[in-house]
Order: structure tokens, then sequence, then C-alpha cells
């Protein structure tokens, strides 16, 4: 059995291939479409493509199916799949062959034909995950397991050129349009919530802070005890020395001294759970130690680096509150006003939608729905879905 899988199913399938679990695996062999062929099926049937004969699990099938064809003739007529067909003015090898007679959509082709669904921040986001080196879980993106360290699977170079050589996608002129925001070497999915939200422009609920460099390596030209060499803030604002930085639940993670005191206590006087107590304290002391030494050292690099924690994205306003810092970051050392970036922070009506849509892209059980876009990161919301139902939030 052959076919071509594309849109949100080739998203979780990519995503599946780059986990933790499979991350040997190599999304790099282009190719073209696959036709699809039931074989040694006679025909196409609701059971077809059920994926754990071609090495997948089931679990990534969901409903709808998306698959690619080359032309009409050839579209998947059973229940449960929707086709696209590809038949004329898309590049070669627009797609990657994952084995076993399948192939999915490449990054490039994938950041075209999802954006036209997606907010323009939830777009950024997939961006993001594409050009950086994280990849969210296939089957639970925003409370699932998250792989970092991995290579990129393109880059906005790459996914430019494509768009310009590719013609007739669904939403093409959309997604040219948003490249214009789009950065590589993001590094963690909730520092590319948060560039989002700074680089788009303000009638993208964004804050229109221009240009930005994700993960910049910095060297001192400092000395000082204990200094690193370089150090590398999340993000900065290009043009100016002001950013932040995201220190997330494993910069202060309470967990193993939790987990070790436990042990301990259900052990009193066994010398491996006091070692085991005595390293977790340690390491948590290390990591904090680090964390100041870095915001130090950025600081005598001239640099304004804003550290922001979970909890201020989580409170109604906490992120407008970063944005008003980084406002008074540049004035200052700029010298003029950002009026606009001022005027929006003001207007209540837009500081809600823009909370509510940051809301839904953060892990935890809370509502998904966004009334801006008809899909949630990528995953078609059913019809008549009620707004406060688990499914918004387990996808």
């Amino acid at each position: 059995m052959e076919f071509t899988l594309n849109k949100e199913s080739a998203l979780a399938v990519m995503r599946w291939l780059r986990s933790d679990r499979l991350r040997s695996h190599v999304l790099r062999k282009r190719c073209d479409i696959i036709a699809p062929d039931p074989a040694p099926l006679k025909r196409w049937s609701k059971n077809c493509l059920k994926f754990e004969g071609n090495g997948l699990p089931e679990q990534l099938c969901g409903a709808p199916v998306s698959v690619a064809v080359p032309n009409a003739s050839m579209r998947v007529r059973t229940q449960g799949v929707t086709s696209t067909v590809y038949s004329k003015d898309i590049p070669k090898n627009s797609f990657i062959s994952i084995g076993n007679g399948v192939a999915i959509s490449s990054p490039e082709l994938l950041f075209a034909e999802m954006v036209k669904g997606l907010h323009p921040v939830q777009a950024l986001l997939l961006g993001h995950e594409l050009c950086g080196t994280f990849s969210r879980d296939a089957l639970n993106p925003f409370n699932g397991p998250i792989s970092y360290g991995l290579p990129p699977l393109t880059s906005v170079e790459k996914i430019g050129r494509f768009l310009d050589e590719a013609k007739n996608i669904a939403g093409i002129k959309k997604a040219r349009k948003l490249l214009a925001y789009l950065n590589d070497n993001a590094w963690s999915p909730t520092e590319s919530v948060i560039a989002a939200f700074l680089r788009l422009p303000m009638d993208s609920l964004g804050y229109g802070f221009g240009e930005l460099v994700l993960n910049p390596r910095v060297y001192k030209d400092f000395t000082a005890p204990g200094a690193k060499e370089s150090r590398v803030p999340d993000a900065l604002i290009a043009g100016t020395s002001s950013g932040f930085n995201y220190d997330g639940l494993v910069h202060l993670d309470v967990d193993p001294i939790v987990s070790a005191a436990f042990e301990m206590g259900a052990n009193p006087g066994a010398h491996a759970a006091e070692v085991a107590l005595s390293r977790a304290i340690a390491e948590f002391r290390a990591k904090a130690v680090d964390d100041i030494r870095r915001n130090r050292e950025l600081a005598l690099n001239n640099l304004d680096v804003i550290p922001v924690v979970k909890e201020d994205l989580y409170i109604r306003g906490g992120l407008d509150q970063i944005a008003m810092l980084l406002i008074e970051s540049i004035e200052r050392k700029v010298g003029h006003s950002l009026v606009d970036q001022r005027r929006i922070l003001k207007n209540k009506a837009l500081a809600k939608e823009r909370y509510r849509l940051l809301l839904s892209l953060l892990p935890g059980k809370h509502e998904r729905n966004v009334q801006v876009g008809r899909f949630i990161y990528g995953h078609p919301v059913a019809e008549g879905m009620d707004e406060s139902s688990e499914c918004w939030i387990e996808l």
C-alpha cells in the first residue's frame, strides 16, 4: 500500500519521527508525490489507512486523514480521508519519503499548505518548529513531551525559495506574507510563542517590535570571575540591545529535590538517598547561580535582556507587562518614543483577545478555542464542538 500524507497528517508523522523515541530518523530523502495505491487490496476502504503496516502507530491516523494525490482521478474516495490534488505548479522533490511506500509533505510545502487555516501567531509557531531545534509531541502537541536539540528541518531562506517556485497552492499568498515575520533557530515552544507575539504587527495581535534575532551567541567583551566565554539570550530585537530570556521550569525545577527528600524520608539513614538529595540541591543551586551570572554578564555586555518566567504568561496582562518593559528599555537606549506600541497596550479589547489567544497556545488544561481561526495549531476543529470540552485540551 502506498500513499502520500499532507497537511495535519504529515505534521503528526513528522513530529512522531522527530520525537526522542525515534530522533535518529533522518527526514532528508526528498521525492515527488507517491500516487495512492491500495495494493494488495483492490480498492480503498475506511480501514486502509491504518498505519501499523507502514511502521507508524495507528493513533496518528486521526480523522480525517489528509492525503496528497497527483490528479483528481486518484482522489481517495473513502470515509475519513480528504484529498488534495497537486497536479502541476509544484516544485520537484516537494515531499519526503519515509519508507514503506509512504511520503509526507516537505517542511516547505507543509508551511505553505497549513498557514491558510491558522492565525498568524499560530502560523509562526509552526514555522518556528520547522526552522528550529525542537519538536512538539505528535499525539498531544500542547501537553505532551517536547523533543529538544534537533537539527532544523528547513530554514526561512529555503521556505522562501519554495514559495517563489510554487504556484496554485491554496493560501500561498498568506504564506509569503507571513514568511517576512518568521525566524530561524527557535529552541523551545514557549520561547517561540513569546517571539511570535513580539514580532507580529499590531493588527495580528502582536506588539510590532520588528525583526528579532533568536538565540544569538553573545561573546563577552569583559573580564569577570567565573564568566563564561559566551552567552545566548533567547531573543534580541534587531537594531537594539533589548531582548528577553524565558526561564522555564527547568531553570528552577524543584521536583528532583522533592523526590529525593521523599526517598530519604522513606529510607532514613540510607546513604544513597542522602547523596541523591545533596546532589539535587547542589544542581538546583548551580542552575540558579548560573542564571544570575548569565543576566549579569549580558548586562555587562550592554544588553538589556528581560527575564520572563512561566507565571508571567498565565496571568492576564503578564505578557503585556513584558512588552512595556521592552518599550521602556528601547526608548531609554534609542531615545525616541514607541507611540504605537504604547497605544495598543492601552486597548483593553485587544489585550483581552491577545491574552485569550496566548493562553490557548500554552500547556495546561484550559480552553483551546480561539475565535480568530478555524484551526487550533494545525488540528481541525470539529463542527459543533463545545468550547469547554476536554477535546479542546487533548488534541
